[in-house]
């Protein structure tokens, strides 16, 4: 490879952000020194969340991710800093059982048993399991027996999963007003319930939910007009979460599992950063984090081909059946095979929780626009395919990527230290 040769890669990666699989546009820019117009081509970032795809484009959506989380944490990017002041807490919902499953507690074991007898299902099939699985085993997750295993709940639940927890915040409005003893008028009038939530499919391919919650007053004022203490919420929160429930479209009722997690946020401090790195972490994930279930499936044989387990492959199998089924077709579940029918965003937020992705991207883009030496013509660009020119881009555009967030993790690390420093 000549001189000239590597010029133009390095060029190509450089315009596209170190994307793996950029955007191919022509149209027609002009030079911004001489004024002069021509039709030019470009290469633009994919813009891609997921890490398994572009690794450049998901790392700068995560980054995104923990800004939109720590804005709404302690303000910033055009949220008011008062916010760090207002209850906050940090929700995980959990769907319920739909049949035993390979687990592990912190000794590793899965589902012991004293008694001397064992125990079978219908099937034939042991409901124990003595083995001591490693973090990270293929079993954990997949069913003791895959005939007890009730696939088309699971996959219902995940596609009410979303529906489910809009009608929990707004009960959770409800029930804050009975406890205050205030109208449920007034307390909607007075208060406003903030959120952020990412949506993480478990290895069983449950959908849960992680969710950040702000009590924020309505109007002028800084101050909710109530005594609203952390144990009302907390009691309020723990309520709902056992009472919400929603209707599915085959008549079968939906609710939250057994098992939730609520812990209250201070105002400042490196908890806060741990919380908006945790959730900026799943927003970056696949269904099980590789590239099997990236992308919405053609046609069934593709999920019957798929080398992954055999419990995710029937999840999306009866996903995609469901489909076919009159009563469900408002779901649109053979769009959602791939997330075993979640049709919800992986990553959403009120209103008025933080700034927006879209926001922040055109921050970004404002930034830049200083250094640009051509300004496009709005409405005379096509879509030009995608990929680099040169295939050996993709690795130039891998290696570049990889070296800058080992730069951040150095960075974050000698940050971390100056702080524990600081702190002692």
């Amino acid at each position: 490879m000549n001189a000239e040769e590597r010029y133009r890669i390095l060029g190509e990666v450089r315009q596209a952000s170190n994307c793996a699989h950029p955007i191919r546009l022509t149209g027609q820019m002009v030079d911004l020194a001489t004024g002069e117009m021509s039709a030019r081509g470009l290469k633009v970032a994919c813009k891609d969340r997921r890490a398994v795809l572009c690794p450049s484009c998901s790392a700068l959506y995560k980054k995104d991710a923990w800004i939109l989380v720590s804005a709404g944490l302690i303000g910033g990017k055009g949220v008011d800093p008062v916010v760090s002041l207002r209850h906050k807490f940090f929700l995980t919902l959990t769907a319920p059982s739909f049949g035993q499953v390979h687990t592990r507690d912190r000794q590793g074991r899965c589902h012991p048993r004293a008694k001397k007898h064992e125990s079978f299902c219908s099937h034939g099939n042991p409901t124990l399991c003595r083995s001591t699985h490693e973090e990270g085993n293929d079993m954990l997750g997949t069913p003791l027996c895959r005939e007890c295993f009730d696939y088309q709940g699971a996959v219902l639940w995940n596609a009410h999963a979303g529906r489910l927890f809009t009608r929990t915040i707004q009960q959770l409005g409800r029930v804050l007003a009975k406890h205050l003893g205030v109208s449920v008028r007034d307390f909607e009038r007075a208060v406003r319930l903030s959120y952020l939530k990412v949506a993480e499919l478990q290895r069983r391919g449950l959908v849960h939910f992680h969710v950040v919650l702000r009590i924020d007053p309505r109007g002028s004022t800084d101050c909710v007009p109530f005594l609203l203490t952390s144990d009302t919420i907390s009691m309020a929160v723990a309520e709902v979460v056992t009472m919400a429930k929603v209707r599915g479209l085959d008549g079968t009722e939906l609710s939250w599992g057994a098992q939730f997690d609520l812990a209250e946020l201070g105002s400042f401090g490196p908890e806060l950063n741990r919380i908006a790195t945790y959730v900026a972490k799943y927003s970056v994930k696949t269904s099980d984090g590789s590239k099997e279930f990236a992308y919405r499936f053609d046609d069934r044989s593709q999920i019957e081909n798929l080398r992954t387990s055999e419990h995710l492959r029937n999840l999306s199998l009866t996903a995609w059946d469901l489909s076919l089924d009159e009563r469900f077709v408002p779901l649109k579940l053979r769009l959602h095979a791939q997330v075993f029918g979640f049709t919800g965003q992986l990553i959403t937020k009120s209103r008025h929780f933080s700034t927006t992705f879209g926001a922040l991207r055109e921050a970004r883009a404002n930034f830049s626009s200083s250094a640009n030496s051509h300004e496009v013509i709005g409405g005379t660009f096509n879509y030009a395919g995608r990929g680099y020119d040169d295939p050996r881009a993709v690795q130039l555009a891998e290696l570049f990527s990889r070296f800058a967030q080992e730069i951040q993790r150095e960075e974050n690390q000698m940050r971390r230290l100056r702080t524990s420093y600081e702190l002692q």
